[in-house]
């Protein structure tokens, strides 16, 4: 049971509000990331000498912004991203919404903080097809642990799964006879099918016959892909094992699991699919997050370029 709390303790409401989210079902990676953004706002508010969640008003906001806007980040001492920083301020702000709405704040001046905007921030460069193809050759094919990683990437490349998606990925949640992956609780505890193609289908294949009976164990349960210890992969794990193999293949990009997802879905506008079953596709709950794909699109743009500019050829 979630009891409000007794006073305007910001420990209290910050404990309060991360029990409503467990009792509402969020996910544990949401709830732990509005952990670490609140800590660090109680700690700022410490700092400035104010205990009373009452006490914030527009002012305490503005100059908690500016603090977070000349924050550095620990590992490569630069400033933080933009994005870092509105997302930082939107948890405290949705926080400070909640507790007016559950009425633990009484004023109502949490509907004049005001966000800094980060417009359309377009990824890292994304891989090309022959990248992938690069990326891909760097793997090797007859170990137990090449195998499995061979079918990893195809799995990201011909899905565009998130990394969460593919690491809850169960034994029966691939459909080899209709070449479809079915997704449970994706973003935002969404359910889904996704497409894959033949190749990708043959690596799965294969790693189910030859690398994962050598690497379960009474601990793997039912999940599909398993690490060097027969469990599922920890998402962090699983990113450095894939950033791994981009940088192996020396073509000058970076990323990890999420490169393959861009790399996916701007080959397909590529090759002129709709953008509607491009949003399909990547599980996108609105439009405008899967128009960002034609932006990146350079293939198609310079299709176009060369039709159409006068100065072209």
């Amino acid at each position: 049971m979630n009891i409000e709390p007794s006073s305007n303790n910001i420990i209290g409401c910050v404990a309060f509000y991360l029990n409503s989210l467990l009792v509402k079902d969020y996910s544990i990676h949401t709830i732990a990331l509005k952990r670490r953004h609140l800590t660090l706002f109680q700690a700022w508010l410490e700092t400035s000498g104010i205990t009373d969640i009452s006490q914030v008003n527009v002012t305490v906001f503005e100059q908690y912004m500016a603090y977070v806007r000349h924050a550095v980040n620990s590992k490569n001492k630069t400033t933080l991203a933009t994005t870092t920083i509105r997302c930082r301020l939107t948890s405290v702000r949705v926080f400070l919404k909640f507790l007016t709405q559950r009425a633990i704040i009484t004023h109502r001046e949490v509907n004049k903080y005001e966000l800094p905007s980060i417009g359309i921030p377009l990824p890292k460069p994304i891989l090309s097809y022959d990248d992938v193809l690069c990326v891909l050759k760097q793997i090797p094919h007859t170990t137990v642990k090449g195998i499995r990683d061979r079918a990893i990437v195809e799995c990201f490349y011909a899905s565009g799964i998130r990394r969460g998606e593919l690491v809850n990925l169960d034994l029966l949640d691939v459909d080899f006879s209709q070449r479809q992956l079915r997704i449970t609780r994706g973003k935002g505890k969404k359910d889904r099918y996704v497409p894959f193609g033949k190749t990708a289908g043959k690596w799965l294949v294969r790693y189910l016959r030859d690398a994962r009976p050598m690497l379960s164990n009474l601990g793997s349960g039912n999940a599909f892909f398993i690490n060097s210890l027969g469990t599922r992969f920890k998402p962090c794990l699983l990113s450095e094992l894939m950033s791994k193999y981009i940088r192996k293949a020396n073509i000058n990009k970076s990323g990890a699991c999420h490169q393959y997802r861009h790399a996916a879905a701007t080959h397909m506008v590529d090759n002129d699919a709709d953008i509607r079953h491009v949003q399909e596709f990547l599980g996108h709950a609105s439009i405008s997050t899967t128009q960002l794909y034609i932006h990146v699109s350079k293939a198609k743009l310079h299709s176009v370029y060369t039709k159409t500019h006068p100065r072209a050829e």
